[in-house]
């Protein structure tokens, strides 16, 4: 199969701006920091280009064949245009974000429809992003799916307006979590509209290895007695057979997990994707920072769902582009996330070479 009848896959990174993924990374804990008697955005300009550029810098020093497609982050409120233009200038666009959507709203949040307004005037402003990531929080019985269709059906109007493509991504503690409530939802907005409108997936497929034999979960009884399948590796998993292989996925989160038995608070969703003691800021550290040697062999169920996704992607190329962020996150502390000393940064940075390599390996695999 020649090349340029591939799929498109972009690889980009995740951060928060002022997060964990990129702590560390020069100048980023400087962007929201106002210049005492600065006047406009303009001033805060090189602070912007020093963080693209040392992203560049430890791209290339990691991977010199590698490169980062784009930035998936919440640019600063009051400074979007001034960021956008700053990373499309350096060469890492800012093409989408990701953001949390409550219906009906919380004593935390405005309801999702007020929250969708706003987060797709933060598009606009920035003039580069062309989708958004959203998270609609519940669980495995709430909202219920007739709302969430109505929901999605109602910022899919906005959104079309804008000219901007929705995700929902799936995340634990929200209602996705059990992926069989998302794919209901997903039949219930195709039947309300005829098949114009369908859930578009951003897989965070971490937040599904990680339930795989974990008796902590909320989706347990259903995986313990095997009604929910999610080993990659069973060809009749639910993930594969409903999700990847119907096409509902447009892109996704690079943050690699395992199987484990972790209850929440200690680390269950993230694992290492590269060894940490190959990390020169933790190299002297035990384990580079971990509580056990690092262990590839852990990784395989989540490397070979995303081997799935590039896969069905790549023999699909009259497919939109998928766009892939790495999403190492966590402070150290208790958390779902990292709640070790390695370095997310590295991690961030591994994510975008092998995510590449291993698109490059299915590409040769594919052409014969």
């Amino acid at each position: 199969m020649p090349t340029q009848e591939f799929g498109q896959i972009e690889i980009g990174l995740c951060s928060d701006l002022g997060g964990t993924a990129l702590a560390g990374v020069r100048s980023l804990d400087l962007i929201r920091q106002p210049v005492e008697g600065a006047a406009g955005l303009r001033q805060y300009k090189a602070d912007c280009r020093a963080l693209f550029d040392h992203l560049k810098e430890l791209m290339a020093e990691y991977d010199p064949q590698a490169r980062i497609d784009f930035i998936e982050t919440v640019p600063p409120a009051d400074r979007v245009e001034e960021f956008a233009e700053v990373a499309a200038d350096s060469g890492i666009p800012l093409k989408q974000f990701t953001r949390l959507c409550v219906i009906g709203g919380n004593d935390d949040e405005p309801d999702g429809l007020v929250a969708m307004r706003s987060y797709l005037e933060l598009a606009k402003r920035a003039g580069t992003v062309d989708r958004i990531n959203f998270q609609i929080f519940g669980d495995a019985t709430t909202p219920s799916i007739e709302d969430i269709a109505d929901f999605h059906a109602k910022v899919e109007e906005m959104a079309e307006k804008a000219g901007i493509d929705l995700l929902t991504e799936t995340h634990v503690e929200r209602y996705n979590h059990d992926p069989r409530r998302m794919v209901a939802a997903h039949e219930a907005l195709q039947k309300r509209t005829d098949g114009r409108l369908g859930i578009r997936v951003c897989a965070d497929l971490s937040h599904y290895v990680h339930q795989i034999g974990n008796s902590h979960f909320p989706q347990w009884p259903s995986i313990s007695t095997g009604e929910l399948r999610l080993d990659p590796f069973d060809p009749d998993n639910y993930i594969s057979r409903n999700i990847i292989d119907k096409g509902m996925v447009w892109g996704g989160h690079l943050r690699a997990a395992m199987p484990n038995d972790l209850p929440p608070g200690q680390g269950s969703i993230q694992y290492p994707i590269a060894d940490p003691k190959t990390d020169p800021e933790t190299a002297d550290l035990p384990n580079g920072g971990m509580k056990e040697p690092w262990d590839e062999t852990k990784l395989r169920h989540w490397k070979e769902f995303y081997r799935q996704l590039f896969t069905y992607q790549l023999q699909h190329p009259e497919r939109p582009v998928a766009r892939f962020a790495s999403e190492f996150i966590g402070d150290g502390g208790a958390g779902d996330y990292r709640v070790e000393p390695y370095s997310n940064v590295f991690q961030n940075i591994a994510a975008v070479s092998i995510a590449q390599r291993t698109i490059r390996e299915i590409e040769a695999d594919l052409a014969g």
